[in-house]
């Protein structure tokens, strides 16, 4: 494999991490909007600036306030997964968006190098990393969106209690990335 084609498949890799994990967000945004009492306009103001983070906290103590655990039954449980798996996948994407990649050093076929903090948080490292890691993560970030997706449709059919059923419907009507 050349150096040209190492460097397009980490490119066309980071930039679908990129679209899978903005697709989160504004899923998770919808589910948020969904929830709100008070106009979508405002809740999308609030939601602008808002650190990611932040955004699956507010997403999980807007649903716990609306519903009581018992309500909940085995979604309380469902939406303690997802928040622990969409606090999950912002961890891993950051690590793979915030590294130094160096895809222009020759290695073994399908592996590409970036530089990492040594385990003494001392020097930089140079680490290879198999292009199909990040093709997995994208499918992790994909099946997420689709998690998502799930709950938000049965919080929406289990309890007819979503105020903003547009916001909500653009979000389950958004297309989904696929992985060549």
């Amino acid at each position: 494999m050349t150096q040209h084609s190492h460097k397009n498949q980490l490119y066309e890799a980071l930039g679908q991490i990129v679209v899978s994990f903005n697709l989160l967000e504004r899923g998770i945004d919808g589910l948020i909007l969904a929830c709100m009492e008070s106009m979508p306009a405002h809740g999308r103001i609030l939601l602008t600036n808002m650190p990611f983070p932040q955004k699956v906290s507010a997403m999980d103590e807007l649903i716990r306030n609306s519903h009581s655990e018992q309500e909940l039954g085995l979604l309380h449980y469902t939406l303690g997964a997802l928040v622990e798996r969409v606090l999950t996948c912002r961890q891993q994407r950051d690590d793979w968006m915030q590294s130094y990649w160096v895809p222009e050093i020759e290695h073994a076929p399908g592996v590409v190098m970036r530089l990492q903090r040594s385990v003494d948080e001392i020097e930089l490292v140079l680490k290879p990393v198999n292009i199909v890691q990040l093709e997995n993560f994208i499918v992790l970030l994909n099946a997420t969106i689709a998690y998502l997706c799930g709950f938000h449709q049965k919080l929406a059919n289990n309890f007819k209690r979503i105020q903003d059923v547009q916001a909500a419907g653009l979000f389950l009507k958004a297309p989904r990335p696929v992985l060549d």
